[in-house]
């Protein structure tokens, strides 16, 4: 009878041990999304005394045709015991604390906001990045407006009808018509949009019939929208400096009583590049001389919005976004002491390219402004 031999080969593997912790990402706030920060790169061990961990199974060792096995040299041992692995202390390990995702403060009423002049979620990320406290909505969608009064619920938001033509012929006719017209997107977003602007930069200064049209327009305007839909009218929106100050006492004080608001456009000449020059103070802060014309006649307003700011032909090509989004901001820190002002809508934010040389999207302005709108 022939014994044969039974060769026990034995092949200790040891885990591998690492105090490594791996870098750890945290999400960045909604303003610049896909970006993440690091919160630490390592975290150091600490020498702390850990039970040792159990000796781990064996891995099973699988051969291939071919490749060498790399047994251990040395005499076979039949039977021979499996050694006992020594134990290799765990390095302990702190738990990393991660630092607080940073996010923007909560939003500061100031009277720093935008015109928007489209409506649909291209919008939104530039509003929500501008973070405005006034908004003008143009011929705003139901849906859209309801978004952006849900984005700001402390916003005033002013509504602004297009209208291709704006005839003044029959003017209190034609003024309760567009009330009708307004209404029917003014009604639906009661409680949504605060008020709403009739006529847009028809005023004509060097033309009496022209004012006295429009007053009376504006004057009918105001009525059927308040007293029959119960909506707020904004008076005014003229062209900048087109009606001498001490004309709208004049010319200007019914549509002015009858209206809850009033309307100013502030733009400086062609020509100058910046609203902080000092050229330009007596134009953009024109508002302030129709406001004492007004006060001197005894004729009492509501509010004052600037329904429109900026560069006579837009900023792009005349100046730089950062410079522009100075202006706006100094802009809007000039009118802080202005009591009876509400605030101001940059011009403003498009999706199309009809106002190009305004347009802020694509720009840093949004986010320049949002940074002026937010409690630090």
């Amino acid at each position: 009878m022939i014994l044969l031999g039974l060769a026990v080969y034995v092949r200790i593997i040891a885990p591998g041990q690492s105090s490594t912790i791996p870098e750890i990402q945290v999400p960045a706030p909604l303003s610049s999304p896909g970006k993440a920060t690091p919160v630490s790169s390592r975290i150091p061990t600490v020498g702390v005394t850990v039970a040792p961990t159990p000796t781990p199974s064996r891995p099973t060792r699988v051969y291939l045709p071919g490749v060498p096995n790399n047994l251990p040299s040395g005499p076979v041992v039949a039977n021979a015991p499996v050694p006992t692995a020594t134990p290799i202390p765990a390095p302990a390990t702190r738990a990393p604390t991660p630092k607080p995702t940073p996010t923007r403060g909560p939003i500061r009423i100031t009277k720093l906001g935008l015109g928007v002049y489209d409506s649909g979620g291209a919008m939104l990320s530039d509003l929500d990045e501008a973070r405005p406290s006034v908004i003008l909505l143009m011929d705003p969608t139901v849906d859209f407006a309801k978004q952006v009064r849900q984005m700001f619920p402390k916003a005033f938001i002013i509504g602004r009808i297009y209208a291709t033509s704006q005839p003044l012929d029959n003017p209190a006719v034609r003024g309760t018509a567009f009330a009708d017209r307004v209404a029917a997107t003014a009604v639906p977003l009661k409680g949504i949009v605060n008020a709403w602007m009739s006529y847009n930069e028809v005023s004509h200064g060097e033309d009496p019939s022209n004012l006295i049209a429009y007053n009376t327009f504006q004057v009918a305007f105001a009525h059927q929208l308040q007293d029959h839909y119960g909506i707020a009218a904004v008076a005014g929106n003229d062209g900048p400096r087109s009606v001498p100050a001490n004309l709208y006492p004049k010319y200007f004080a019914g549509a002015i009583e009858a209206s809850r608001y009033f309307g100013v456009h502030a733009y400086p000449d062609d020509g100058i590049r910046s609203l902080r020059d000092p050229k330009a103070a007596s134009q953009i802060f024109y508002y302030r001389q129709i406001h004492q014309a007004l006060e001197a006649a005894g004729i009492k307003s509501g509010p004052f919005i600037i329904t429109e700011v900026g560069l006579y032909n837009g900023w792009r090509g005349v100046t730089d976004d950062t410079s522009m989004a100075q202006d706006f901001i100094w802009y809007a820190d000039q009118i802080n002491p202005d009591p009876y002002v509400l605030g101001m809508t940059v011009f403003g934010l498009f999706t199309s390219d009809r106002w190009a040389p305004f347009n802020i999207a694509g720009s840093i302005i949004p986010q320049m402004l949002g940074d002026y709108n937010t409690v630090h």
